[in-house]
């Protein structure tokens, strides 16, 4: 066996010693790193390896290999990468709308009419203009407001109820300045909903929600609302003028 450090003269006789291979020889891959491969030299005009023995390296990705990506979609893929960045940028706009929404809340608070000024707004309506049997519905300060025109059979209806025997005891003469028009605000105590007037067990007023029963003076009978339909401030002007909101 030559050694390379000997001498150039030992080394020129091992060069000659072993079978040059011809630059550009063709070879065959195959699946295998055991298979037998000729040797290509470092680059094209360099000596041969003297080591035969081993087979070459060979940096094939055994991922692209066995072909992942033509198994999968591209889309979903993207998806699936994208989907922290997605939840981020949900996160990012729920609360920017959350805080724009107390922000112009606030800004129409600061420009609009004081607390004290809008509760001091009233209205008047003519009331003659409401038949008899029927309960017309307005807007006061943002909410419905009914009149009802009662009919003398729900006057007596109303009269001859046992007070005692209400949630929220309230005659009818405390509840009505006029007995012919019952004024309240229509909403009902329990959560806030707009009964329906002529309905229920007693023909005032019947929230359907969760089923509170009013009578003909919106006084509660029946049903989770703890009080009666609210009758606001009012002044009779007139007999058929009513000033609202007094």
């Amino acid at each position: 066996m030559f050694c390379v450090r000997s001498s150039v003269a030992g080394f020129s006789a091992l060069r000659n010693a072993i079978p040059a291979v011809t630059p550009g020889a063709g070879h065959v891959r195959s699946g295998s790193h055991a298979a037998k491969r000729p040797n290509y030299p470092m680059g094209q005009t360099a000596t041969p390896s003297l080591h035969n023995d081993l087979p070459p390296a060979v940096f094939d990705d055994f991922d692209r290999k066995a072909n992942w990506r033509t198994k999968t979609d591209r889309r979903k893929r993207k998806g699936a990468n994208d989907l922290s960045s997605y939840m981020v940028m949900s996160a990012g706009a729920a609360v920017t709308v959350y805080m724009a929404k107390y922000a112009l809340y606030g800004t129409v608070m600061m420009v609009g009419p004081s607390r004290d000024k809008y509760a001091a707004g009233s209205v008047e309506i003519d009331i003659s203009t409401i038949p008899e049997g029927k309960n017309a519905v307005f807007t006061f300060r943002g909410k419905p407001l009914f009149i009802r025109h009662r009919t003398q059979e729900e006057i007596d209806a109303a009269k001859t109820q046992d007070v005692g025997s209400l949630r929220d005891p309230q005659t009818d003469e405390e509840r009505c300045k006029n007995e012919k028009y019952l004024i309240c605000i229509g909403i009902c105590t329990h959560l806030g909903c707009v009964p329906i007037a002529h309905a229920g067990s007693w023909k005032g007023y019947f929230c359907p929600c969760h089923g509170s029963h009013y009578d003909t003076c919106a006084r509660i009978m029946k049903g989770p609302a703890p009080l009666n339909l609210e009758v606001p401030e009012h002044e009779y002007l007139e007999d058929s003028l009513v000033l609202i909101g007094k």
